[in-house]
């Protein structure tokens, strides 16, 4: 990302000439206020048009036996900034400008910075010395002043998978002795209000507990011993030290974000995580990076019929695979777990001859990804990512993390690293949800940390309402690897948990509109080659969206019922539509496209899809200028449409 231009810099900063107790900034459009109070203990308040979202709330850092935010502050500076900002890898947009009106408190050893968006406020402690104490407590909370409804992710354990369902209940109903993954969701009146951090490293990742009207930050210490946990899948820790990290030093901490929004799709065209976080280092090439989409052989268990081998985890399975990719121009191919020794990423299955597999994928002009469990990347980073080079493997798919103590932070920057050194791509899996780290490095493609299709192979869990809660908080923060695709779709009452043939919740078009709506610069094409053969009019539609956006324009939607919104890429704009658990109509204004008729061509739900999931129809459309596009859904059902715009 570069910085292009600077309308307003730090040429506006001045120091007071008396230390205030009572700092009031808003944000650049003057609708986010933020009260900052310096006297005894720093806290803030915040209120978006005259409504209040949070009361008092204070804040502090222990530092050795310091507690940062509780002395005097020595000065105050301010700053405004508006800065053009362009995406190595575009996730909503080409390039999109940070700006925001900037208060920092100044300390003898440190600072608090708050800075003030349009779509919300952040602040973090900043370390101006090079501190040897640990830091042993931070002291984080959102206090709202009344009950509100409030999406979490609910956890009882600071070590899991970072892939629960959404409870939604008033924050005082919710159990005390939980906490959630981050990011959560308060509905304050008519606004959202998301609570996250953004640039997160050498630091434990935030949960969120509730308390009377209220979240506070809780954190995982240092770990002390470790142990191994499922087998040898994972290492857990069994102890902890007494503090989060074992040195301060000089350093910036983790941003602490509020979104503030006016209504659900207002969240869609947020990057805040994003602009809150470290750059690339300026020398830093990136133009190697690829997105695309992955054609997966895990979820659908290799199960290919109607050819003339055995398939499963050997050779002649995955030269097939890269056969069927090139054929249908999708760009990757993964090779989820099996593909080398259970312990050593060095030792290869005899049956999946690697070597041959990449040097005929790479004539064919695909790329491939193998899956990994984080231990064995963890013991052998160095030696399996120079072979992976070698072999000319693009991409690596590390799992089984479970974890967001600072160790484990480390552990995401240190691959992200040594993966730019070999020029290879990052899914992380079984992770805690993104935090920034992407801006600095963005080979880190995509993330789990969502309940995704994969959970219908063995549960419920993955419902039609969950898919359209996920794009409005999950989403929020970065890319998320959901996996979409399936051929076979099913409604509540036919549907069914199947490990070989596994299928989806919801229509087939329901699926289709996931390529446009959920965001991910490596996107998985999950059902087998077969199932799509059988589906060509709708796989046709899934090869021919694309992974990234020059322009997202949220149309409608409300979080748990549905979600409509348009993207463009180059000259083609797409459409898609996610709808709930209830069956929809919608009228669509797309005079943002510009005036004149528009043709469109659109993969919606069949009459029949109310019954039969799997129903479908490709449909071509002419709306007038001043005229809406009507899009009809059924239960679990959605919508996708492409517009070619003539030059």
């Amino acid at each position: 990302m570069n910085h292009i231009l600077f309308l307003l810099t730090a040429a506006f900063c001045f120091p007071s000439i008396t230390v205030a107790k009572i700092i009031e900034a808003g944000s650049p459009d003057k609708k986010n206020v933020i009260t900052i109070e310096t006297d005894n203990q720093v806290s803030y308040s915040l209120s978006r048009n005259g409504t209040k979202i949070l009361d008092t709330c204070p804040l502090s850092l222990t530092v050795g036996n310091d507690t940062w935010g509780t002395d005097k502050c020595r000065k105050i500076t301010r700053k405004s900034v508006s800065e053009k900002v362009e995406f190595i890898v575009p996730r909503k947009y080409k390039e999109t400008v940070d700006n925001y009106n900037q208060v920092e408190l100044i300390y003898k050893d440190y600072k608090i910075e708050f800075r003030i968006y349009n779509d919300g406020v952040a602040y973090r402690f900043v370390s101006t010395a090079n501190n040897k104490q640990p830091v042993k407590k931070e002291s984080v909370s959102f206090r709202f002043g009344q009950d509100h409804t409030s999406y979490t992710l609910l956890t009882d354990q600071l070590q899991n998978w970072f892939e629960q369902d959404y409870t939604v209940k008033p924050i005082n109903a919710l159990p005390k002795d939980s906490f959630s993954v981050a990011p959560v969701m308060v509905e304050v009146d008519k606004y959202k209000v998301l609570l996250a951090e953004a640039n997160l490293y050498n630091y434990p990742g935030m949960y969120l507990q509730p308390a009377q009207e209220s979240f506070h930050g809780i954190f995982a210490n240092y770990p002390d011993k470790e142990v191994p946990y499922e087998g040898d899948n994972k290492i857990y820790a069994s102890t902890r030290k007494d503090y989060l990290i074992p040195t301060c030093g000089k350093r910036v901490f983790p941003w602490r974000v509020i979104g503030t929004f006016d209504n659900a799709s207002s969240i869609l065209q947020s990057e805040l995580i994003y602009l809150l976080s470290e750059e690339k280092e300026q020398a830093a090439d990136y133009t190697w990076v690829k997105p695309g989409k992955v054609l997966w052989d895990w979820w659908n268990d290799r199960n290919i019929y109607h050819i003339n081998f055995k398939s499963g985890i050997n050779t002649d399975t995955y030269l097939y695979l890269v056969d069927y990719a090139a054929k249908h121009h999708i760009e990757y191919v993964l090779i989820d777990e099996g593909w080398s020794a259970r312990n050593d990423l060095l030792t290869l299955n005899p049956d999946v001859d690697i070597p041959r597999i990449c040097e005929y994928a790479t004539k064919k002009r695909v790329g491939i990804q193998l899956w990994s469990k984080w231990v064995n990347i963890m013991r052998q980073m160095d030696e399996a990512f120079a072979q992976f080079s070698k072999w000319g493997v693009k991409g690596v798919k590390i799992d089984f993390m479970d974890r967001n103590d600072a160790k484990m932070v480390n552990f995401y920057e240190q691959v992200a690293i040594k993966a730019t050194q070999y020029k290879l791509l990052v899914d992380f899996h079984g992770s805690y949800p993104n935090e920034g780290m992407r801006r600095k490095y963005p080979n880190l493609m995509t993330r789990e940390g969502v309940i995704g299709l994969e959970y219908n192979k063995w549960s419920k869990r993955a419902t039609v309402t969950h898919d359209v809660i996920i794009p409005y908080l999950r989403m929020w923060v970065g890319p998320m690897d959901y996996t979409p695709g399936a051929m076979l779709n099913a409604h509540p009452e036919t549907f069914y948990e199947n490990q070989h043939e596994p299928m989806s919740q919801g229509t087939r078009s329901h699926q289709l509109a996931m390529y446009v709506v959920y965001e991910s610069p490596l996107q998985m094409i999950s059902d087998s080659p077969t199932k799509y053969d059988e589906n060509l009019r709708s796989f046709e539609f899934i090869k021919s969206i694309p992974t990234t956006w020059d322009e997202t324009v949220p149309l409608e939607g409300e979080v748990g019922e549905y979600i409509a919104l348009a993207r463009r890429h180059d000259d083609t704009w797409y459409i898609g539509v996610i709808n709930g658990a209830t069956p929809r109509h919608i009228e669509i204004d797309l005079s943002f496209i510009g005036n004149g008729p528009k043709k469109i061509k659109a993969h919606i739900d069949g009459v029949n899809a109310g019954q039969q999931a799997k129903d479908s129809q490709i449909i071509e459309q002419v709306i007038k200028e001043n005229e809406k596009l009507p899009i009809d859904m059924s239960r679990g059902g959605g919508y996708t449409g492409i517009i070619h715009i003539k030059k």
